[in-house]
Formats: structure tokens, C-alpha cells, sequence
């Protein structure tokens, strides 16, 4: 295991021709007043879309998440009877995808046959986790447990003083735990690389735990293996990372040699092959 306002404006009434008809769909969620960057701009283009925002207010920047878009997010959560807290979680997300939906026009297209679902799971929350800073998710770091006992292991990573967590943890019975939630910063990596930079690993990283000892003896189980593989594969194809960026926690901690996980016997090719 891994050291480890209330009343906003009314919407605008009015929009552009090119934003009407452009294909608009709804950013991951986790983000709040401050962040820039692509994603604030999915989210107010998808504002404007649904009238909570003019064009004119979002192209002053390449997306920053100020007063107005906050003052949207706000009018829209009240309009759905959701928390007014202007930071967009899951629960405005999903309220956002749904509403898009709705729009006529282009929509993004279904997905593909052989697409990954998310797996069932099984919340067990850790307070073990900070913000991500604004960082996009773009890595996926496979740990083991160092022990068999995926109950202990649970608690371990539940149990505020060990400052350890995971945002998943594989139980050897294939059932998946979610401790933290994909768009929060888990403790699972310590000091670390990706690909020879340095880098603030758990700042860009879902952290995946899988319960095994970690003596390279004792086998993943195929519950595991058949789980590890839809979640893997959700997550890749949710946060678009690339095949380079799912690694081990050993390929990621400082120095080289601090990490063993996952352990010599996992089946890194029936991995990669399974999401490929």
C-alpha cells in the first residue's frame, strides 16, 4: 500500500446562431470558482446552450470560471432544486447532461459497441483526500495492498490518522470499493514521476488498490482481474488517458526502487489487452 447569491441573475434570453447549433456536451464534474482551462469552457458552453449564460459573457478568455459563471451555476441548480453552492459536482453534472440532452441539434454520438460502463460499487468514503488544484485527470496508478485482508485494508485507508487513501480498492472477491471521488486528490502515490518528470502524482492520478500481499506468489484472483478490467477501462475511456499514463505504482514513486506494486505476478497484458 501507498505511504502516503442566493439570487443570481435570470438566464440570458438570447444566443448565437453558431453556439445554438454547435455540439455541446456536458464536462466531468469537480469544478469550482477560479479554475481555467478547457473544462470551464465545456461548461460554459454548454450554459450558453441552455440560455444561462449570453456568448458574450463567456468569449472574454479561454475559459475562467469567474462571478458570471458561478452566478449561472447557481440559477441553474435552483432551477433544479439542487444545493445553490456554484461549484459544479456530480449532481449538477448530471442534471447538465440530462438538460443538454433535451436540446435538438447535434448530440455526440452513441458510443460504441464494447464501451466500458461503470462497475458496481460500493461507497466506503475516506477523509483521506484534498482538492485537485484544478488538475485534469490524465493517469491511472495500480497499487496492491500488501495484504490479503481487504477488510483491514479498508480500514486502513478509512481511518483518518493513516493519511492513506485510494479513490477504488478491488476486494479479492472482484468487489470494488470507492473510497474518494474521481474529480478529489487521494493519498496513494507519496513523491513521485510520470515518465521521468517530476510531478504531482496524486494531483492527476485515480489511484486503484488491489488487494493482494504483494509476495508475487499469491494470485489475483479472476474476480479481480475481470473487475480491475471494466474499472480500468471506464476510467480510461472516461478521462481519455492515454494507454502510457496506466501504470504502476512502482513505474511513478521516487526513487526509483522506493515501490514494488503491483507485484511481478500481475498480468499487465491481460490488463492492456482488456481495455485496448
Amino acid at each position: 500500500m501507498s505511504p502516503i447569491s442566493r439570487a443570481a441573475p435570470s438566464p440570458a434570453l438570447t444566443t448565437t446562431a453558431a453556439a445554438a447549433r454547435s455540439t455541446v456536451t456536458a464536462p466531468p464534474a469537480g469544478i469550482r470558482k477560479g479554475d481555467e482551462g478547457p473544462k470551464v469552457k465545456q461548461l460554459q458552453d454548454a450554459l450558453v446552450k441552455l440560455k444561462y449564460m449570453t456568448s458574450a459573457q463567456v468569449a472574454t478568455g479561454p475559459g475562467t470560471f469567474g462571478p458570471k459563471t458561478e452566478a449561472a451555476v447557481k440559477k441553474f441548480q435552483a432551477d433544479h432544486k439542487l444545493p445553490t453552492t456554484g461549484f459544479y459536482g456530480d449532481m449538477t453534472h448530471a442534471a447538465l447532461k440530462k438538460e443538454l440532452g433535451k436540446v435538438s441539434g447535434p448530440t455526440k454520438p452513441d458510443p460504441k459497441p464494447g464501451v466500458f460502463k461503470k462497475p458496481a460499487v460500493t461507497n466506503a468514503p475516506s477523509p483521506n483526500f484534498n482538492d485537485r488544484g484544478g488538475k485534469d485527470i490524465d493517469t491511472i496508478v495500480l497499487h496492491h495492498t500488501a495484504s490479503n485482508n481487504g477488510a483491514g485494508d479498508l480500514a486502513h485507508m478509512r481511518n483518518p490518522k493513516s493519511e492513506v487513501s485510494a479513490h477504488y480498492m478491488v476486494d479479492r472477491d472482484g468487489k470494488i470499493y470507492q473510497l474518494v471521488n474521481d474529480s478529489k486528490r487521494a493519498w496513494h502515490a507519496g513523491k513521485g514521476e510520470l515518465h521521468g518528470k517530476p510531478t504531482d502524482v496524486n494531483g492527476r492520478s485515480i489511484g486503484i488498490e488491489i488487494v493482494n500481499d504483494g509476495g508475487g506468489k499469491t494470485p489475483y484472483t479472476e474476480a479481480q482481474m475481470k473487475a480491475l478490467t471494466q474499472l480500468t477501462g471506464y476510467l480510461k475511456q472516461e478521462y481519455k488517458v492515454p494507454m502510457d499514463n496506466i501504470v504502476g505504482h512502482k513505474d511513478v514513486a521516487v526513487p526509483k526502487g522506493r515501490k514494488s506494486d503491483p507485484s511481478a505476478n500481475f498480468d499487465w497484458n491481460r490488463l492492456r489487452k482488456g481495455i485496448s
